[in-house]
């Protein structure tokens, strides 16, 4: 059993965060957005139903830190 993981952070979730690695991209949207449509042609989509962009975020930053070299590392629209 895993221990402190916020409840923002799904299995599928932290799956997803623990296979990325260097360069690697992940965008935080609401259910609107289509993300199937940015990014790569087979993206990840983890379904978060309920759950607000800024707690899932808040719970990312906990495990992944941002990327130091590139100049961009957050991009808000």
């Amino acid at each position: 059993m895993l221990k402190k993981i916020p409840t923002a952070i799904s299995p599928e979730l932290m799956k997803v965060l623990m296979e990325m690695g260097h360069g690697g991209e992940i965008m935080i949207s609401d259910g609107n957005c289509g993300a199937e449509k940015f990014g790569t042609a087979r993206p990840i989509v983890v379904r978060m139903d309920g759950m607000r962009v800024p707690e899932i975020l808040e719970a990312v930053l906990q495990f992944m830190p941002l990327d130091d070299y590139v100049s961009k590392p957050v991009t808000l629209c």
